[in-house]
């Protein structure tokens, strides 16, 4: 029989305690002072006294391990078993090994079981099991509502991360279709970096965090769709050293939803061209910085961008993203993560 690690804790306390009153015993027969026509009859009380111990501790962790797991678990019913029969089978194994077998076999002058403080021993290893039963539980409860926390994080972050295909395919399709009435050339082009763009996408759907080099290639997927949509009003540039690049991790999609939104806010033209700059700052921090160029029409989205960026940061290392505006530059700060 395979013992619960809730049983466990109780043998291991309960061996302790035996251990503890049986090297009491064993002290209390080799120091006892008694006159020697007393002696034998002390020596046998303190005997008596660490068999009904033994006996209680015995005969309940019997009860509890492997007679109230075979009765139905009701609460009224296992409250019987753990008490009412409890007692009565300790009593009755007591009154047996006392007054059937030790005493037939030895001649003992000290004739009276004590049941009074066995009771109360009896007493004692039931609520100890309570006590080390009711900490299980409770530590069992936290694992399970720490489980189940984790599942609805787990499942709030991928709905988050499926919110950003339908969001971006549906940006994509315009901007295609705006290039098919524009420039057919172009628009081939932009098709076959969006199926690339799309590919490692999907590839890469199931993972939550990524290495930084695998984002970076992602992102530089969806930058070079965007350079062929916008020629030269479009500029970017990466400053992140190599050690840092196959070094740390970031969610998945994160800087492509950065980019994305830069590129959504700003207008661009040959005049005022849109810079974004991806940087390494210290310590463990990545800036995407671009400049600000207010559209002459100015898109309200939803704002699924930076919402569900910060979102899943707060879900996945509970530190959220650092966003600074000014009349010049847009800046957000992400942390990286270590593998």
């Amino acid at each position: 029989m395979q013992l619960e690690k809730k049983h466990k804790q109780l043998l291991a306390i309960t061996g302790i305690f035996l251990l503890a009153v049986l090297m009491f015993g064993v002290t209390m027969v080799f120091f006892v002072k008694e006159p020697p026509d007393k002696h034998k009859e002390a020596v046998e009380k303190t005997v008596s006294y660490i068999i009904a111990i033994i006996l209680a501790v015995v005969v309940n962790l019997a009860n509890i391990i492997f007679i109230i797991p075979l009765l139905i678990k009701a609460k009224w019913k296992k409250w019987i078993a753990n008490y009412l029969f409890s007692y009565l089978l300790f009593l009755s194994s007591a009154v047996f090994i006392w007054y059937v077998v030790l005493l037939n076999m030895f001649d003992y002058r000290y004739k009276v079981f004590p049941f009074i403080p066995a009771c109360i021993v009896n007493t004692f290893i039931l609520m100890l099991a309570e006590v080390v039963f009711a900490r299980y539980d409770e530590e069992n409860t936290k694992l399970e509502n720490a489980m189940l926390k984790m599942s609805s994080l787990q499942a709030q972050h991928e709905k988050l991360k499926h919110q950003l295909h339908p969001h971006f395919l549906f940006n994509s399709l315009n901007a295609l279709k705006t290039l098919i009435k524009r420039n057919p050339q172009q628009a081939e082009s932009y098709l076959i970096k969006l199926s690339e763009f799309l590919r490692f996408s999907i590839s890469h759907n199931e993972q939550n965090i990524v290495s930084l080099k695998e984002e970076l290639k992602f992102s530089m997927y969806y930058l070079e769709m965007q350079k062929t949509r916008f020629n030269n009003t479009l500029f970017y540039s990466i400053e992140i050293p190599d050690a840092i690049i196959n070094g740390v991790q970031l969610p998945v999609f994160s800087l492509q939803l950065l980019l994305e939104n830069a590129i959504k806010h700003n207008a661009m033209t040959d005049e005022c061209p849109l810079h974004i700059a991806i940087e390494y700052v210290s310590p463990g921090r990545l800036l995407v910085k671009n400049n600000v160029t207010e559209k002459m029409s100015i898109h309200t989205g939803q704002g699924i961008g930076l919402k569900n960026l910060s979102e899943r940061y707060l879900l996945l290392i509970q530190e959220d993203i650092a966003v600074i505006a000014d009349n010049e530059n847009f800046m957000v700060y992400i942390k990286t993560i270590l593998p």
